[in-house]
C-alpha cells in the first residue's frame, strides 16, 4: 500500500513578517523574519509537526553616496534542523556603480546567482524542500537545480552589479570541513525589454577532495577526489505567465560509499490572475548516471531516480495575507499541502 501523506502548514509569520529597520546618521540596522508551522501526517496516522521558518539581521555604515560596509547573519529551520545555527555570518562591501564582496559564511555566487522554477507553493522547492525530508523517501535525490558547495565554509563571493544586461561573479572557499577548497563562477544574462522578458544563468563549480560534505540532510556525505557541477537555467515571462526550465550535473571523481552525484532537470509555469496565482512543476532525479564503481571495492554503486509533479495555487487576500495549497507525488507518493501565509 502506498503512502499517502498530507502536509497542514500553516503559517505565523509571512515573508517580511515583521521588519525592523533603524537609521541613524550614516547606520542602518535591519531585522527581519518568518515562520511557518504545521503538521504532517501519513497513513501510519502518526502526524510530524512541521515547521519552517528564518530569521535575518544586518548593520551597515555608508561610507558616501555609492559605497557601504556591513554584517550580516541569519539562521534558519532547515539549518537548525542540520544541528547547525549559521545559515549566513558574513561582512560586505559594495558600491553600487561597481559591485559586492562578501567574506564569511555564507552561499557561492553559482547558488545566489542561479534561476529557480516559478513556484507559488511553500515547500521549498528550489532550496533543502521540507517536502523530501519529511516524507523519507527511502531514496538519494538531488533537491534542486542549483548548483551549492555549501555555506559552512570560509568564502569570498565577488560579484558585478547586476545590469539589463548582465551580472557575473566569483567564489573561493576553504577552511572548513567538507572539503580542501571549492572555486566557483557564475553569470546571469537578462533581456527585460518587449512583452516578452528573459533572463539566463550559468554555473560551474569544483570542489577539491570533498570528505564528508552533505548536498542535503536526505543525501549520504560525499568522499571523492573532487566534484564538479554545471547549472543552466532559463526564466521566461510573458504578461502573466512565467515559464522556467534548468537543470544541474554532478559528477564525482573516484567516489567511495553509496552514490550522491547524477543529474536533476526540472520545468514549470505559473500563471497570475486577479488575486490568484497557479502552478506546475516537474522535477526528475537521476543519481550515478555515470556508472561509477567504489573504488575501495570495485562494485557499482548503487543509484536511485526519483519523479515529483507538484501542482500550487495561492489566492492573495491582501498585501500581506494569502493562502495556498499544494498537491502532487514525489516518488510515487501522494502529497497534499495547505497553509496560511501572514505578513505584518
Amino acid at each position: 500500500m502506498k503512502k499517502i501523506s498530507l502536509i497542514a502548514l500553516f503559517c505565523l509569520f509571512g515573508a517580511n513578517a515583521f521588519a525592523v529597520d533603524y537609521s541613524t546618521g550614516n547606520w542602518k540596522f535591519e531585522l527581519d523574519a518568518d515562520g511557518m508551522l504545521g503538521f504532517l501526517e501519513t497513513k501510519d496516522d502518526k502526524p510530524l509537526g512541521i515547521n519552517d521558518w528564518d530569521v535575518k539581521t544586518s548593520v551597515t555604515y555608508r561610507l558616501n553616496s555609492t559605497q557601504k560596509i556591513g554584517a550580516v547573519y541569519s539562521v534558519d529551520a532547515a539549518c537548525v534542523d542540520d544541528d547547525e545555527y549559521i545559515h549566513d555570518a558574513f561582512i560586505l562591501f559594495q558600491d553600487k556603480t561597481v559591485g559586492r564582496a562578501e567574506f564569511g559564511l555564507t552561499h557561492s555566487v553559482a547558488r545566489k546567482m542561479g534561476l529557480g522554477l516559478p513556484d507559488v507553493g511553500d515547500l521549498r522547492l528550489n532550496n533543502k524542500s521540507i517536502l523530501y525530508k519529511k516524507l523519507d523517501l527511502k531514496k538519494v535525490l538531488i533537491s534542486d537545480t542549483t548548483a551549492t558547495s555549501g555555506h559552512e565554509s570560509l568564502r569570498l563571493n565577488l560579484a558585478t552589479i547586476s545590469t539589463d544586461y548582465g551580472q557575473y561573479g566569483f567564489s573561493i572557499a576553504g577552511a572548513g570541513d567538507d572539503f580542501d577548497f571549492a572555486i566557483d563562477t557564475a553569470a546571469k544574462f537578462k533581456q527585460p525589454f518587449g512583452k516578452l522578458k528573459a533572463a539566463y544563468s550559468i554555473a560551474i563549480s569544483y570542489m577539491d577532495k570533498p570528505h564528508g560534505y552533505e548536498d542535503n540532510s536526505f543525501t549520504p556525505p560525499v568522499y571523492a577526489d573532487w566534484r564538479g557541477q554545471i547549472a543552466l537555467g532559463m526564466n521566461l515571462q510573458y504578461n502573466s505567465i512565467v515559464f522556467g526550465v534548468s537543470g544541474r550535473l554532478i559528477y564525482d571523481e573516484a567516489p567511495i560509499g553509496k552514490s550522491a552525484d547524477g543529474m536533476v532537470v526540472g520545468t514549470g509555469a505559473s500563471y497570475d490572475f486577479l488575486q490568484n496565482s497557479i502552478s506546475l512543476n516537474y522535477l526528475f532525479s537521476d543519481t550515478n548516471l555515470w556508472k561509477h564503481h567504489d573504488k575501495d571495492t570495485g562494485e557499482e554503486i548503487s543509484g536511485d531516480y526519483t519523479n515529483t509533479l507538484i501542482a500550487s495555487f495561492r489566492h492573495k487576500y491582501t498585501e500581506h495575507v494569502s493562502v495556498f495549497m499544494s498537491g502532487g507525488l514525489a516518488s510515487a507518493t501522494p502529497f497534499f499541502a495547505v497553509g496560511l501565509r501572514a505578513g505584518f
